[in-house]
């Protein structure tokens, strides 16, 4: 049918070009080029909205981790697309969905088939409105925006094969919930930007309240949460960058409520790099440091009385040089990590410290391959050697 209406069409505009008294070889190239118009007008939906300003971004990481226990493994750790489209010349969607560890399980219909033990999530989610120049309204699904590696996590963005450690036991990445807020940039101070954002609280309906086994990860709620979040919270973040400085100070602040009564939480982190650039005679180095804390103000509230989870703090730290070496268009980075966490939980208390080093080379700014080496400052039994790639684009 298509094919018999373009033959139509350049029927009608030749026989109008007659018409219009145009010669033979005139008419012959009308009709040549209403063809290839015709041609290059197919339809085609992906070309129409990327037209509207539909975009897609991409980041993924694969790895190899060896144990000195013996155990090897291959790991498709992320595989995450991120469409965003331009809904006005004020507002824009953005998204995130997020594959891990190769995909889900396969025995949802009751089969023992456990091929695939990952998981399949909707990592953001959310509309940015410009209100003024200096406030952004975002509202849906977003990442909290405590430390610097929870909202920054592309695999170039760290330098390890694993993230910073910190960031599991401490700020439990990537971490995103429901809610919204604002941000922007403040016109005073160049440099300086700020992040509000009012979410759902934590929960205490996955969380395991015994001796040494209540963990961050575990109290984040369902994203449509309909029980065991009963209070708000609120996220406040101040970011600065300006020269090869960049860091930032923010907090998460929330109440907890579980069956032993309810505990206010609150949660700090405190970060900065500083990258030397072409003219000093540390040309090259990168220093980064991490702290974050958790202050909890009523302990015994989480694990009931006499438990011997009383600690009113959990802190993490990463402390941390690289050596940024040019390549031509590719650039070795090498890195040496001193980082851990103590949860204090149990009754001596959960505390690791390690030593991460290795390096990362990075082909132009679209991948890079990474090797890596954790070793245990407190086991010299525990070592993990890493090589990994990641992509983004």
């Amino acid at each position: 049918m298509k094919k018999i209406y373009t033959v139509f069409l350049a029927t009608l505009i030749a026989s109008a070009g007659v018409a219009l008294g145009q010669t033979q070889e005139q008419r012959i190239e009308a009709l040549e080029k209403q063809l290839i118009e015709l041609k290059g007008a197919k339809p085609d939906s992906l070309q129409q909205a990327a037209a509207h300003g539909l975009t897609f971004g991409f980041y993924g990481e694969f790895k190899w981790i060896r144990k000195n226990s013996g155990k090897d493994k291959f790991d498709p750790h992320r595989f995450v697309l991120i469409p965003h489209y331009k809904l006005s010349d004020y507002a824009k969607f953005v998204s995130e969905i997020e594959i891990e560890h190769g995909g889900l399980k396969g025995d949802g219909d009751g089969s023992s088939d456990k091929r695939f033990d990952g998981e399949l999530e909707l990592e953001q989610f959310y509309v940015d409105a410009d209100v003024t120049d200096w406030a952004t309204w975002r509202a849906g699904i977003s990442l909290i925006p405590v430390g610097r590696v929870n909202q920054h996590h592309e695999p170039d963005q760290f330098y390890s094969v694993h993230r910073p450690i910190m960031y599991k036991r401490i700020i439990p990445s990537t971490w995103m919930e429901s809610g919204m807020g604002f941000h922007g940039d403040i016109p005073s101070v160049d440099g300086l930007g700020y992040e509000l954002f009012l979410s759902q609280g934590l929960t205490s309906t996955y969380a395991t309240h015994t001796d040494g086994n209540w963990n961050i990860r575990d109290t984040r709620p369902n994203p449509r949460e309909s029980d065991g979040n009963d209070s708000l919270a609120a996220s406040l973040k101040l970011s600065y960058e300006k020269g090869g400085f960049a860091g930032s100070i923010s907090t998460y602040q929330t109440s907890y409520e579980s069956a032993n009564g309810s505990s206010d939480l609150g949660l700090y982190d405190i970060e900065a790099s500083y990258l030397f650039g072409a003219g000093s005679s540390l040309a090259g180095i990168e220093l980064i440091a991490d702290y974050a804390t958790w202050d909890i103000s009523d302990p015994a509230n989480i694990v009931g009385a006499g438990a011997t989870q009383t600690g009113d703090e959990m802190d993490g730290y990463r402390l941390e040089v690289a050596y940024h070496m040019p390549q031509g268009d590719n650039e070795l980075i090498p890195f040496f990590r001193a980082e851990g966490y103590d949860l204090e939980s149990g009754p001596q208390g959960s505390s690791s410290n390690y030593l991460t080093y290795g390096a990362m080379y990075k082909f132009g700014d679209n991948w890079e391959i990474k090797a890596g080496v954790r070793q245990s400052l407190d086991d010299d039994s525990s070592s993990e050697y890493t090589l990994g790639v990641g992509i983004q684009f």
